[in-house]
């Protein structure tokens, strides 16, 4: 599967899991970790689905573990991206 199609099943893999998670009834915690764990694996640097997987882990279905292991890695990403926009930012302020 290509990149950015991964990357969108991630993102409708993320969306199930807090639908789930909100649901009425509170839904099946292991059916949303599940969903989780499927948008990690097919999106494995994507912020979004590193952060929902942290929260999930702290705060729904406590596990310090995995919830310090994914905070821990959204931030690695995170700082990278911020790099990335620094150097689009200051390439914009160097050509104006």
């Amino acid at each position: 599967m290509p990149k950015s199609n991964s990357r969108v099943e991630a993102f409708k893999l993320v969306d199930r899991a807090l639908r789930l998670q909100l649901a009425d009834d509170g839904g099946d915690l292991s059916e949303v970790g599940e969903y989780l764990n499927k948008a990690l694996d097919l999106s494995p640097d994507s912020i979004e689905v590193l952060q929902e997987a942290a929260h999930f882990y702290d705060a729904v279905v406590p596990d310090s573990r995995k919830a310090r292991k994914y905070a821990v890695l959204c931030r690695e990403r995170a700082t990278k991206v911020v790099a990335e926009m620094e150097g689009i930012i200051g390439n914009r302020r160097a050509s104006r």
